[in-house]
């Protein structure tokens, strides 16, 4: 047999390139153009088109064919091109046969009871097709797939199902054997009726029909297969290459052991599937080979790694039966062997990220070195891809942006979710903002209106649902009045007319509802210049996107009916896959990427070779990947059938380990302590090196100084705290009047005061506010307003003054009917402290009526300082002048009401600043003495209200009118009249209400360098 192998020191691609042109006659430079290589991927295949251009010096040269047969291995989905597979019937397609397998798994019952919903579907649908094509690649009785009929297949492997012993599985076990029985006969049904084959069958009968074709009629000019099988191939797909093989012309180029080994150890990597040769082992077992077949493929001239480093990673690595030669001591070798070999250890991922970008950026310091990442774990591949592009490096990340994830996709997701959640603000706005949203208008004019639109309408607590609701919260902000939310709104209604509502019945079908999304994105999409199509399908992910849309129309057409309500999920779950291998992600955006970085995955990685490679996220469940056996079968169930045990898994990925560290001139092997918030635990292979190493005479890898210089990075030289901020403006622009609830302010945070009163900064509210105290306590300060001007000084009579009362608090209400959440959740409050209120007013009025009652009266009157002259001003909820002729100052709360220290302290200064001013004659009624300062708890809870009486004087006897006189004048004269800065939160001990400006005072920044008091 033509068996060969490339040692793991050396790189892959260019010896194999090396002893391509060796084989060939100089004399003949066309013979070059007869030779067919095949690879594992298309990245290999370019890999090796640069590999021929540095053996030939640069000159001109025919290459030969360089196919990627992916299809080779269990990982990708591409066919072999031969004129024979013409007579094969076509493969479904893959979002079809997922859209055909989710109706039918929709009626599999979940764990809680009840069917799966759309989206549960689509992903059991998902499993299900990964099973399916799993058992037709892992078929061992390849005359039978070569020959059989696929019914003959499917009737088969159907029959094995039905072997299945129930007895020896859990319950729930055997209940999804009968479902997976049911749901296969039907898909078979459903592909025998439209003269279709499975995917995973296609492909098993397209290596079949090669390897028989191979067979009869052996390649003409060479054909090798090259670097397949590193990490186990398709039982097919073995016998493929053990044909080519054998053929005259033919011959297979392997990736080599680190070092001969002996038949027992051999069997036993075998027999262990998470061992890196494992699936090499069963590759040639299956060909009827064995080590010591592989002849080299080309010896000499061309420089590589220490050989020893191969070996040190593969003892390392030994299963158990192997273990011996831990116990041999060479350290001398061992030492040499780590020459280039370090490890990376982060203490968290952006760490990581960051050091790695250090590392890589630094290899371009040395003329023509290539440097690369190589991961499983896409975030890291992220982080580290924004990491280089801060030191100006685009880097070529062979995974790109997923289809799913780009702004247009990103769009219509968003699209769905809006109209799904009755356009609430957030998603509205998500929507609205989106680059790609103009609704048929100027892009400036659109994002302005929806900005004012925003401000006007979408703050605050949540309108109430649908296109209805958001028309009437604009019009009860009077915003309809603007020209450009007036065209926005209807823009808006016009493009989502047949898209507007997602209700959860009755059922329609997803081609339907996709068909409708569509118009409406397009619709929203367009220009005044540009139709909404040419806008959505512009830019790199244009027509990967258009592609997918239109396969997913013609897959979803086979899903049955749906909920309209359930359709955002199920179209996020097609839009994200299964995709085409050439819509799996966009490259490209943006500048060039550059030729000397790149980010790899496991798979795209392979027989490529670099100057130095980081491997990064080495961590157990990362990269091994944790493994399960699928929700379809157990581990016993799968050995029973026939299927390879999902470890599997970790002997390929393990291969890529070996492999990779291997064959580069320097090999990082980088990890973090900590990602996502956990801690992380190093993979197997690392902990198994450090081992080995440390019963060298205790050595160890050496670290990489890479994370010490990402931690460096971004530290300054010198901590300096931030000082504590203490604006002080010019006299002159400072205010002259201070209302109520600016003095409050102005005591416990005076930079909250400059914030509000000479910056004029006014905080927006949020975006779906929670219904506060602060919507109640309007709530109850209009319906008290109203009920009390409707009864005036005398008491009306119980029945009339119920009447009053349930007409102003209808009246209250009134103003929120756009905010139904306010309504639910305070008009039940409002009712409790109607009877105690009317309760409180029949007491007050009994023995005689008020001489008057002052509502929401204004106040103000001039303090006037040595300094100058400041305004004071008040609105006092409620003044009563009493029949003896006193007046009674009420101020309503709907939370805790201060007590009379907090009067004294100044911490509650409200009722002492309306006493002076009443005092002043500030109110209507002329100069008065306040006798009685209440406080009325309205609530609306179990208790629905409580009056609580405050003195009027402090224990000195000092009224707080004075009082408040006096820091009145103390504030002015400090801050308003004086030029003291106003420094953030000056008392801790003293908090502004609410908060607003904290961000601005950057108060997270310097309190913990401030003792307190400071």
């Amino acid at each position: 047999m033509n068996l060969h192998a490339i040692p793991p020191h050396l790189p892959f691609l260019d010896v194999l390139a090396a002893g391509v042109l060796a084989r060939l006659p100089a004399a003949t430079p066309e013979a070059l153009a007869r030779v067919t290589i095949l690879l594992p991927t298309r990245r290999a295949a370019r890999g090796l088109r640069e590999a021929f251009l540095r053996a030939a010096g640069g000159r001109a040269m025919l290459l030969p064919r360089m196919r990627a047969l992916a299809g080779l291995s269990t990982e990708e989905a591409d066919e072999l091109a031969l004129p024979d597979l013409l007579d094969l019937p076509p493969a479904v397609a893959p979002l079809t046969r997922q859209a055909v397998l989710a109706g039918m798994a929709a009626r599999v019952p979940r764990a809680r009871g009840g069917p799966a919903t759309p989206e549960q579907a689509w992903m059991l649908a998902g499993e299900l097709a990964r099973l399916f094509d799993e058992i037709a690649l892992e078929e061992r009785d390849l005359a039978m797939l070569e020959h059989a009929a696929a019914e003959d297949f499917a009737e088969a492997w159907l029959a094995r199902l039905e072997a299945l012993v129930p007895e020896r599985h859990a319950e729930h076990w055997q209940i999804t054997t009968i479902v997976l029985r049911a749901v296969a006969q039907d898909w078979n049904r459903w592909l025998q009726d439209r003269g279709l084959l499975d995917i995973g069958v296609r492909r098993v009968k397209a290596l079949a029909a090669q390897a028989a074709a191979w067979r009869a009629a052996p390649p003409g000019h060479p054909t090798i297969a090259a670097g397949i099988g590193a990490g186990g191939t398709i039982p097919a797909a073995a016998e493929l290459l053990r044909v080519l093989a054998a053929a005259p012309q033919g011959a297979v180029v392997l990736q080599g052991l680190p070092e001969p080994v002996d038949p027992a150890l051999w069997e036993a990597i075998g027999r262990a599937p998470t061992h890196p040769l494992a699936g090499q082992a069963r590759l040639l077992a299956a060909m009827g080979a064995a080590p010591e077949d592989l002849r080299p493929w080309h010896e000499g001239g061309i420089a590589g790694t220490a050989p020893d480093r191969a070996v040190l990673l593969g003892r390392a690595l030994h299963p158990a039966e192997g273990l011996s030669a831990w116990i041999e001591r060479d350290p001398p070798r061992w030492r040499a062997a780590m020459a280039g070999l370090a490890r990376l250890q982060a203490a968290d991922a952006p760490q990581e990220a960051a050091a790695i970008a250090l590392l890589l950026r630094e290899s371009l310091e040395t003329p023509g070195a290539r440097a690369a990442l190589i991961t499983p774990d896409r975030d890291l591949a992220r982080r580290v891809s924004a990491e280089l592009a801060r030191h100006g490096i685009t880097a070529d990340d062979s995974a790109g942006e997923p289809l799913a994830e780009t702004p247009a996709a990103a769009f219509l997701r968003l699209l769905a979710r809006m109209v799904a959640e009755g356009f609430a603000p957030v998603p509205l706005l998500a929507v609205l903002k989106h680059p790609l949203c103009a609704g048929g208008m100027e892009r400036r004019d659109w994002l302005a209106a929806a900005r004012l639109l925003e401000r006007v309408a979408l703050r605050g607590p949540r309108p109430a649902p649908g296109l209805a609701g958001l028309r009437a919260s604009a019009e009860a902000a009077k915003a309809t009045a603007s020209a450009g939310i007036a065209a926005l709104l209807g823009a808006l209604e016009s493009a989502l007319d047949g898209f507007a509502t997602l209700p959860g019945a009755p059922a329609r079908p997803p081609a339907e509802l996709l068909r409708a999304q569509m118009r409406a994105a397009e619709a929203l999409a367009s220009t005044p210049g540009l139709p909404g199509g040419l806008r959505l399908y512009a830019g790199e992910e244009g027509e990967p996107l258009a592609r997918h849309l239109h396969e997913m129309e013609e897959a979803l057409a086979h899903h049955p009916p749906i909920a309209p309500a359930d359709w955002p999920d199920l179209f996020e779950a097609a839009l994200a896959g299964p995709v085409a291998p050439s819509l799996r992600a966009v490259r490209g955006r943006g500048d060039a990427a550059h030729p000397r970085i790149a980010i790899l995955g496991l798979l795209e990685a392979r027989l490529l070779s670099f100057d130095r490679v980081v491997l990064g996220a080495l961590e157990e469940s990362v990269w091994p990947q944790a493994t399960e056996p699928g929700p379809w079968m157990s581990r016993p169930m799968r050995a029973e059938f026939g299927l390879p045990e999902p470890e599997a898994r970790i002997g390929r990925v393990a291969a890529d380990f070996l492999y990779a560290a291997a064959a580069a001139p320097e090999a990082v092997l980088s990890s973090a302590a900590r990602r996502g918030g956990s801690p992380s635990v190093p993979a197997r292979w690392t902990v198994r090196l450090d081992t080995f190493l440390a019963g060298q005479e205790g050595l160890a890898l050496p670290a990489s100084p890479a994370a010490a210089w990402a931690a460096a990075l971004d530290a300054p030289e010198a901590v300096r705290p931030c000082p504590r901020p203490a604006p002080a403006p010019p006299r002159a622009l400072r205010p002259r009047r201070l209302s109520v609830s600016d003095v409050g302010l102005l005591i416990a945070d005076p930079y909250a005061f400059h914030a509000k009163r000479v910056l004029r900064l006014n905080p927006l509210k949020p975006l779906e506010e929670e219904v506060g105290a602060l919507d109640y306590g309007n709530l109850v300060h209009a319906a008290m307003a109203g009920f009390l001007r409707a009864i005036g000084t005398r008491w009306p009579g119980r029945e009339a003054a119920a009447q009053a009362w349930a007409r102003a608090s209808e009246a209250a209400l009134g103003a929120y009917r756009d905010r139904p959440g306010i309504l639910a959740f305070w008009a039940p409050r409002l009712a409790n402290i109607g009877g105690f209120v009317l309760t409180q007013e029949e007491a007050l009025r009994a023995a005689s009526p008020l001489r008057a009652c002052l509502v929401e009266a204004s106040g103000k009157a001039v303090l006037r300082l040595p300094g100058g002259e400041v305004e004071i001003e008040a609105r006092a909820d409620r003044l009563d002048h009493l029949p003896g002729g006193g007046w009674r100052v009420v101020d309503y709360k709907t939370g805790a009401a201060p007590r009379t220290r907090d009067l004294a302290s100044g911490a509650a200064p409200q009722l002492p600043i309306e006493a002076w001013l009443l005092a002043q004659g500030a109110f209507p009624g002329g100069p008065g003495e306040a006798t009685e300062l209440l406080y009325w708890e309205l609530k609306g809870g179990d208790v629905p209200g409580e009056v609580k009486r405050v003195e009027t004087a402090g224990e000195d006897g000092t009224p707080f009118a004075q009082l408040a006189a006096e820091r009145l004048a103390m504030l002015a004269e400090t801050w308003l009249l004086g030029e003291a800065p106003f420094a953030s939160r000056p008392h801790p001990a003293r908090r502004a209400m609410g908060g607003d400006y904290d961000h601005l005072a950057r108060i997270e920044e310097w309190s913990a360098g401030v003792p307190e008091g400071g």
